[in-house]
């Protein structure tokens, strides 16, 4: 846990994998348009990006060579730390999924720790009007949808980060994956200190209510203890991204935000893009008079737990 005053890590999670293109003109599909959300959300004062790629017609793709068009186009631009997922999609394989960390070695990349059920669109009667053929298949797919994990995956995961020195943000849905880290970190797969990722509002895992995020913030230090290096919290849809996002600043915690994860900055107003929910949460952050972390400082931390 952070000190009262300690600098924020915010993230921006610029795309995503699972919400549609059809729900909002605000998620950008394609390396250029992917490219400058990431540039775009550097630049409203996030300190890491967080990356998937998405083919021009938005399906999400593992492609190595996107995620290094992507990547080499937002270094050229500016300093932000580099965050890639191996999460993906929940129907690409986990090849697919580390084809982008392969490819880049970026600083941060994801790590699921559990198989779990992952609903987006459980109700048929809210479905979104969609254009493209892909999407009404994740339509139909709602209710059997499984996001596979095995402990094969993420020891192999895991390994691969270590090999290329990138450091790992556990993903965090429910209280397994606590225990999930702790075995890892036990049996030496993984080496603490950790950073850990809450992404709370999913239906399969844990809710996105003040007392989920707190439910899990005490179990974390119960569980992980003193190999906890840093929190960060990702509330999905709206309110709970923003109201999350207060909470965390508020609690000595980092923040994500982002239109992988909430498409709306007002109740009725869907966001213009990702680097408007930024400019929001470093309006929380400094209302809290908590800087927001730059690259260099993150880039210090990460250094200073990596293993040798």
């Amino acid at each position: 846990m952070r000190a009262p005053y300690d600098p924020i890590v915010l993230t921006a999670a610029v795309t995503g994998g699972d919400v549609l293109p059809s729900q909002s003109p605000a998620v950008p599909c394609g390396p250029e348009a992917i490219t400058e959300a990431a540039v775009a959300a550097a630049r409203a004062g996030a300190t890491v990006v967080h990356l998937h790629a998405r083919e021009l017609d938005g399906r999400p793709t593992g492609s190595a060579s996107m995620f290094k068009e992507i990547v080499t186009g937002v270094r050229e631009q500016c300093d932000v730390v580099i965050n890639i997922t191996t999460g993906g999609s929940v129907d690409m394989t986990p090849d697919q999924r580390l084809e982008g960390v392969v490819a880049v070695a970026p600083d941060i990349a994801t790590l699921n720790l559990g198989t779990m059920n992952f609903e987006g669109f459980p109700t048929r009667s809210r479905w979104p009007q969609v254009r493209h053929d892909w999407e009404r298949q994740v339509l139909e797919q709602s209710g059997s949808v499984v996001f596979t994990n095995t402990l094969a995956t993420m020891r192999r995961f895991a390994t691969t980060f270590r090999e290329l020195g990138v450091t790992p943000e556990l993903e965090i849905y429910d209280l397994s994956h606590l225990s999930m880290a702790r075995f890892l970190l036990d049996e030496g797969t993984l080496t603490g200190p950790i950073r850990i990722q809450f992404v709370l509002g999913v239906l399969g895992g844990a809710g996105n209510s003040p007392h989920d995020l707190f439910a899990l913030r005490e179990a974390a230090g119960r569980i992980l203890g003193p190999d906890l290096a840093a929190v960060s919290v990702a509330g999905v849809g709206y309110p709970a991204e923003l109201r999350l996002a207060a909470v965390a600043a508020a609690s000595g915690m980092d923040v994500r935000v982002g239109i992988e994860d909430n498409l709306r900055i007002r109740r009725r107003r869907q966001a213009a893009d990702s680097a408007e929910l930024v400019a929001a949460a470093v309006a929380i952050a400094d209302q809290l008079e908590r800087p927001i972390a730059t690259p260099e400082q993150l880039r210090a931390e990460l250094a200073a737990v990596r293993p040798s």
